[in-house]
């Protein structure tokens, strides 16, 4: 995989949690498991934009600098060792296994009798800098000498070159009279397979996060919600059952709506004029019932968000400082005359004898849908 290629595919992970699934991978994680698994997931993407530059091997060895590119080659290694092991971590949240690992027991990559690709690259990078003096895996040799690109003149004149790019030399723990050492190396395009072997996954990961997803959304849609006639009460089940099922998520949208339904409008024509929007609203609750009972229907919300929060600010420069303070009227009650004289004479048909703020805000609401639907019929 080119350099560019591989850095598209782990920025993908950012694009996933934070595009138009978050909500619904927040809950997941939620339901699923007592910890909170958003946090580990959030640090995987954040350490791999840290270790993105050095994930490539391509200019390794073409420099041969004092400490023969150690240096460099280790923040190579630790970055890939930092990126697969997020990636397991992800692994292990989707299976719900805290012991599991990808790829367990697979030896395709780096070949070796005994040990797996990812035990072996751990012994890589162990020997090449983790720690290269308490090296328990290995049974007889146990502390690695200085590493340097490959260049054995002898392997080379006997034909026996390993085809290693970097190599170091284990010494052996055991007292002996004869010095004992064995040569250890790798190839950069070897871990660079591996790396890639990893990334290539996030794709799957992605896949059988939705599937988890669609299946707990299914397993929801079994339990049916009580039916009331009763409005209120429809929205007050409405509110524990999204509660229960989706944490809350509609909850903004309730909330008004109780607002738009309960409220009393104090003027006999501004009444009037309100009621039609108002029945609108009561009428939607039903789509609201089928969301939550069916949260596969989501999409759904935009038909009751069109008559809510709908928006028409063109009644001056600062009418979007009004609007916001309005939005927001159970924290701006003692902004209610300066409000009330603002909008009074500008939300036609209806009249100036509004008493408080929050039905200024209804017949606001209502005023907003209203221009809206003229819009749209022009």
């Amino acid at each position: 995989m080119e350099y560019k290629e591989r850095i598209k595919k782990l920025n993908s992970l950012e694009k996933f949690i934070n595009g138009e699934n978050q909500d619904d991978i927040l809950l997941m994680l939620d339901k699923r498991y007592g910890e909170d698994k958003w946090s580990i997931i959030c640090a995987v993407m954040h350490w791999f934009r840290v270790v993105e530059d050095y994930l490539c091997s391509d200019n390794l060895l073409k420099e041969n600098k004092k400490d023969y590119n150690w240096g460099e080659v280790y923040l190579y290694i630790t970055a890939v060792d930092i990126v697969v092991k997020g990636i397991n971590d992800i692994y292990k949240i989707v299976k719900d296994n805290p012991k599991g690992r990808l790829f367990f027991g697979e030896k395709d990559i780096f070949g070796d009798i005994k040990k797996d690709d990812w035990s072996y690259f751990q012994n890589i990078r162990a020997i090449f800098g983790a720690h290269p003096t308490e090296l328990d895996a290995n049974q007889d040799f146990i502390v690695a000498t200085y590493p340097t690109p490959y260049n054995s003149i002898l392997d080379r004149l006997n034909g026996t070159t390993k085809g290693w790019d970097y190599y170091t030399l284990l010494w052996s723990k055991n007292k002996s009279k004869d010095f004992l050492q064995e040569s250890f190396g790798f190839k950069f395009d070897d871990v660079d397979r591996f790396l890639d072997k990893y990334i290539m996954y996030l794709d799957t990961l992605y896949k059988e996060i939705i599937t988890i997803i669609k299946d707990y959304k299914k397993e929801v849609a079994n339990n049916k919600i009580e039916k009331n006639e009763n409005p209120i009460i429809q929205l007050n089940i409405l509110e524990k059952e999204d509660e229960i099922r989706l944490n809350s998520r509609y909850k903004y949208i309730i909330d008004v709506l109780k607002v738009l339904i309960i409220e009393r409008i104090s003027d006999n024509n501004n009444k009037k004029e309100y009621e039609r929007y108002k029945q609108k609203n009561i009428e939607n609750i039903s789509f609201l019932y089928d969301i939550i009972q069916n949260p596969e229907k989501e999409k759904q919300i935009n038909k009751i968000e069109e008559v809510i929060f709908s928006r028409t600010e063109d009644f001056t420069d600062m009418s979007s400082y009004y609007y916001t303070k309005l939005y927001e009227f159970w924290n701006n009650e003692d902004m209610e005359e300066i409000l009330l004289e603002h909008f009074k004479n500008r939300i036609n048909p209806f009249n100036k004898n509004i008493t408080n703020i929050k039905e200024l805000y209804c017949l606001v609401k209502a005023y907003n849908y209203y221009k809206c639907e003229e819009k749209a019929e022009n």
